[in-house]
């Protein structure tokens, strides 16, 4: 038997205590050997008590309640993680595989625990692709499938989102779902505010979040009417009644040791037992959640492997506490950063902001992460270049660490601003967390990020002070500032400026200087911002924060205490706001209203299967990527990841039965680049390995070794690059509209003309499903291809092709049942990924799945089209356009793909709605450039091609001083006068009615004069209103030709498509 493989359904096959034991994901599954010998080894492991360097036991069984049943694991694998075990093992597929690194949201579970600090039951969401299942002892863990099913019965929360058209693809419902119900059940009936915010860890690709809130806010105690309105369609139900009732604490956990694959687990319950496992275990990582592997992209294992012991602290009693000693609130280094928000906002009597300090730690990570990261493991990581928010944000409350290191009797303490390297020793074990409980004080926390959560901030700042109220002096400072210097830290020269001084402009002019000489002489670059095309990065933008931060700083100070009156919108952060609710008008025909799509129930509950959700015991696959963007590949050394735990095989070009070709154009793009084959770009694919678990085929693959002659050399990574090289892609060098000559002789005649030029970037397509397949051996040497892609019938060609089955195409069935989001990258770009998936089923004669995870998908896939555009307009003093001549570069990447499509289909986006005076002509240059194959994208060339329409119009109202809506409407084509430049006639054509319409119906006048006169009265803050006209290219002639087959069953009269 293969635990693999044994359904839940087919556990009365085995006595209870057989089940019990079954070995987790990793040890005997998926097309692995038999894994039974756990069974009848238990009684031996069980009675063997083996003395540790801690003094514990070997105990070998975890004991979990998943979903309501206790379970039992012999021996667990330290290395697997929870989300591994579900979905591999106990095959509940509802949390999805998707980035590995808790960005998603998309394998989120609720972790039932007790609270020993607050003695209490505790619910939280967590990204079970981050949490050892071995950390999961004595907890109860809840899935999807466990809140509801259509055949059980869907719990409200399910009802709710799938009736509020909570879902497209549906990839990222369960973790919607999960996230609504942990809220649920931590708090009972939420709050508006709670419910918008609860979704800081939680990313829909294609749906957008306005259903999702809204239905999560139809539980709030202060829903707005319109949710309100909205909970009246679905039955009654309490949110109170979910809360997790106050149960008797369990009994005490005691100390065991999890030892598997070279990696020992060892969760000791004493501070001493931590201690002495330290002293002996010196190169042993230290860890409580676990989640800093989701910010190092090869790190799938704690410590990216390294690591051969493993200390856990969740259930150290000593160090998990909440305590109020000498007016400092002491937390236990077994504690999370969630408990220190919740630690603080609860003596709001006590510390004078504790709001402010609650809510910036509320901004690390995102609120999954945050229930489980250590506030310790934070700090620690810090010193070692982590751009931390913890630390800063702690630095401005005077905040004291304390420490041990081979006693636990000597415990030291210093001050967080001297928490570095040199000062506390690198075997430091952190015990204790102390803030001061002030009751004075203005603290607040700045940062600027790409995006508020889950984002490495480009610098943060806290700031506190005290000022005295009859002098308006400050009396106390602190300003601390993170990643600018090296590593955070106070600056004492700001201190100094603002101590014994009022809060004037020339205080913060002072401050700014004394902070820039304190720090200037240690900024520190940050590389990842620096690219080919911006080689400064965002250095002088970072450099120039601090001085905002403060800036805002003292416009509050100032406002608070009476110096000077500044408006309240131009004060502080932007705050998250609870969203409206849309009104969604169907204007269907009877019999096709406001009803939810027919799988929107098994889609909230997780019983709708994706390509990797495949139930089928199989091998895994984990591809090796080129590292550079040219070179010639001279070898490829297989030895070491072969010889690694669990490896079956390593998949190279040399074993491809067919033809060596994956792309549009035969021979192009090769499947594997063969010894001797030229690489094109940096993520192309090299080799395959196959092994028994997916985390197993992670690790050997960064074991494989590829010699590359001439790396990099002539790589061409930019347009411009391309241009002076010439560099073209064949089958689309040019793409050509109008009458050039006669555009000429317009310009030449017109009253004014403007030249400008542009650059378009690129986007990734960024499905919330990577690309995934799953390849199954038939017979007569058939496979069958279960792959996320939008052509199934191209993959089908292609890959028969590569299996060498010419002729025989009806032996290769590829299945979609749906995909996880497609955008277009899974027209194409899936074909790769399910050739190389198919060569090793067919080589090996076992199945193979294959799914990229993020960071393969971004290396690898290629983006929306980028555009370097240059263009030529004329126009009179009216803003009447006489004509225009554009020439654009399109970046097509390495290959063909549909370049040559996008290309003319961004060629006739770019005329739109506008007459251009009846003159226009286009010329687009295919460019060829080292770069991953560029691709179909939502859309496809219409949005560039908007952008550089848009362009023109703006630049041409900005050189005549007049608003871009009026350009617009005077250049606007009418019925009788849409006419393409390829002389097309657009018979339905409405867009200048439809424009009007919608500039009426927005109060487009009223709102543009509301905010001009806003913006005249606040210097700070700006608004802007904008309407765009715009026409979209809906048929593609080239893709038509498809069919469909109907089947009326004859018995009931249902259909099948």
């Amino acid at each position: 038997l293969d635990s693999s493989v044994l359904s839940r359904r087919s556990r009365f096959l085995l006595s209870p205590r057989a089940w019990r034991c079954l070995p987790p994901f990793g040890q005997g599954t998926m097309g692995n050997s038999p894994c039974f010998q756990g069974v009848t080894q238990t009684p031996a492991l069980r009675d063997a008590e083996v003395p540790t360097a801690g003094g514990a036991t070997i105990d070998h069984v975890l004991t979990i309640t998943l979903n309501g049943e206790k379970l039992e694991i012999c021996r667990p694998d330290p290395r697997v993680s929870l989300l591994e075990y579900l979905r591999d093992t106990a095959l509940l597929t509802g949390a999805k595989r998707s980035c590995l690194q808790g960005g998603c949201g998309s394998c989120l579970v609720v972790v039932q625990r007790y609270d020993w600090a607050n003695h209490k039951w505790v619910a939280k969401s967590v990204n079970s692709c981050l949490k050892p299942l071995v950390s999961c002892d004595g907890m109860t863990i809840t899935t999807v499938e466990g809140v509801g099913t259509e055949r059980k019965g869907c719990h409200a929360i399910q009802e709710r989102i799938a009736g509020n058209h909570g879902m497209q693809c549906g990839f990222c419902t369960p973790g919607m779902v999960m996230n609504a119900y942990a809220l649920l059940k931590d708090n009972g009936k939420p709050t508006a505010q709670q419910c918008m915010e609860s979704f800081d860890g939680n990313i829909c690709r294609c749906t957008g979040y306005r259903n999702l809130v809204n239905a999560s806010e139809t539980f709030a105690t202060d829903a707005s009417p319109a949710c309100q309105e909205l909970a009246s369609k679905f039955p009654a139900f309490d949110a109170d009644s979910e809360k997790l009732p106050n149960m008797p604490p369990p009994s005490r956990l005691i100390s065991k040791v999890f030892s598997s694959g070279g990696v020992t687990w060892y969760a000791p319950t004493t501070l001493s037992e931590v201690v002495a496992l330290r002293t002996k275990l010196k190169r042993a990582a230290i860890i409580l959640g676990d989640t800093a592997k989701g910010i190092r992209q090869a790190a799938y294992e704690t410590f990216g492997g390294k690591a051969a012991d493993v200390i856990y602290l969740g259930n150290v009693d000593e160090l998990n506490f909440v305590d109020e000693k000498h007016g400092m609130l002491v937390l236990g280094s077994g504690m999370r950063i969630d408990d220190i928000c919740r630690a603080v906002r609860a003596r709001a009597d006590k510390l004078a902001y504790a709001e402010d300090l609650a809510v910036a730690l509320s901004w690390i990570a995102q609120r999954h992460i945050r229930s489980e990261a250590g506030w310790a493991g934070n700090l620690m990581i810090t010193r070692t270049g982590f751009p931390s928010d913890l630390h800063p944000a702690l630095l401005a409350t005077d905040a004291t660490i304390s420490y041990v290191t081979d006693d636990a009797a000597n415990e030291k303490e210093v001050a967080i601003a001297d928490f570095k390297q040199g000062v506390v020793p690198a075997n430091a074990l952190l015990t204790k967390l102390s803030i001061p409980l002030r009751n004075s004080g203005t603290y607040r926390y700045y940062r600027v990020a790409q995006r508020k959560w889950l984002a490495h901030a480009f610098v943060n700042a806290a700031f506190r002070v005290d000022v005295d109220p009859e002098t308006k002096t400050v009396t106390d400072a602190r300003i601390a500032v993170g990643v600018y210097a090296y590593g955070p830290k106070r600056s004492p020269g700001a201190e100094a400026a603002l101590v014994g001084h009022e809060l004037s402009s020339h205080t913060l002019q002072r401050t700014i200087t004394a902070l820039h000489k304190d720090f200037d002489d240690e900024f520190t670059s940050e590389p990842q911002y620096k690219t080919i095309d911006n080689p400064k990065g965002k250095d002088e933008y970072r450099k120039s924060l601090p001085d905002s931060f403060l800036f805002k700083f003292f416009q509050e100070l100032q406002a608070l205490h009476n110096i000077k009156e500044w408006k309240p919108t131009e004060l502080g952060m932007m705050k998250p706001l609870p969203l409206k609710r849309g009104t969604l008008k169907f204007e269907e025909l009877p019999g096709r209203e406001d009803k939810a799509q027919l799988s929107a129930k098994g889609l909230t509950s997780g019983k709708v299967r994706y390509t990797d959700d495949t139930q089928v015991p199989s091998l895994y696959g984990y591809l090796v990527l080129s590292t550079c963007a040219t070179g010639k590949v001279t070898k490829i050394d297989t030895s070491a990841a072969l010889n690694m735990e669990g490896v079956k095989d390593v998949i190279t070009a040399a074993d491809i039965p067919g033809a060596n070709s994956c792309g549009f154009v035969p021979g192009e793009e090769t499947l594997f680049v063969p010894v001797g084959g030229d690489i094109m770009c940096q993520g192309q694919q090299i080799a395959l390995v196959v092994a028994t678990t997916y985390r197993a085929a992670k690790k050997a693959a960064a074991a494989v070794k590829v010699d590359v002659e001439g790396a990099n050399i002539g790589a061409l990574l930019t347009i411009d690059d391309a241009i002076k090289a010439d560099s073209k892609l064949a089958g689309a060098a040019l793409t050509s509209i109008g009458n050039k000559e006669e555009v000429e002789a317009a310009l030449a005649r017109s009253d004014k003309v403007l030249e400008g030029s542009t650059y378009i970037i690129g986007q990734h397509g960024f499905p919330m499903e990577k690309q995934s397949v799953c390849a199954i051996p038939e017979e007569r040497n058939g496979i069958t291809l279960y792959s996320s892609t939008q052509a199934p019938d191209f993959c089908r060609a292609v890959v028969a092709g590569i299996l060498g089955l010419h002729g025989k195409g009806s032996l290769l069935a590829v299945k979609c049942t749906r995909a996880g989001g497609g955008f277009g990258p899974k027209n194409s770009r899936n074909v790769p990924v399910a050739g190389a998936a198919a060569v090793a089923a067919h080589k090996l004669d076992q199945a193979v799945k294959v799914a990229l995870e993020a960071t393969q998908e971004h290396v690898a896939i290629g983006h929306r089209h980028s555009f370097k555009v240059q263009y030529k307009v004329g126009y009179k003093s009216d803003g009447s356009i006489q004509a225009c001549k554009v020439e654009a570069w399109g970046n097509g990447g390495c290959t063909h793909d549909f370049s040559g499509f996008l290309f003319l289909e961004y060629a006739e986006a770019v005329p739109s709605v506008y007459g251009w005076g009846g003159n226009f002509c286009i010329d687009v240059h295919g460019m060829k450039l080292n770069l991953p194959t560029n691709t179909a994208v939502r859309s496809f060339g219409n949005p560039q091609g908007m952008f550089t329409t848009e362009t023109i119009i703006e630049d041409v109202a900005t050189a005549l001083g007049k608003p871009a809506e009026e350009i617009r409407e005077r250049n606007l084509l009418t019925k009788s006068t849409a006419i393409t430049p390829w002389k097309q006639n657009m018979d339905f054509f409405n867009a200048d009615m439809l424009y009007q319409k919608v500039k009426a119906d927005a109060r487009f006048a009223a709102r543009a004069a509301e905010i001009e006169a806003f913006n005249r009265e606040n210097r700070w803050r700006k608004r802007g209103i904008s309407a765009v006209p715009l026409c979209y290219g809906h048929c593609y002639v080239y893709a038509a030709g498809t069919g469909a087959l109907i089947n009326i069953h004859g018995s009931d009269g249902s259909v099948t498509v």
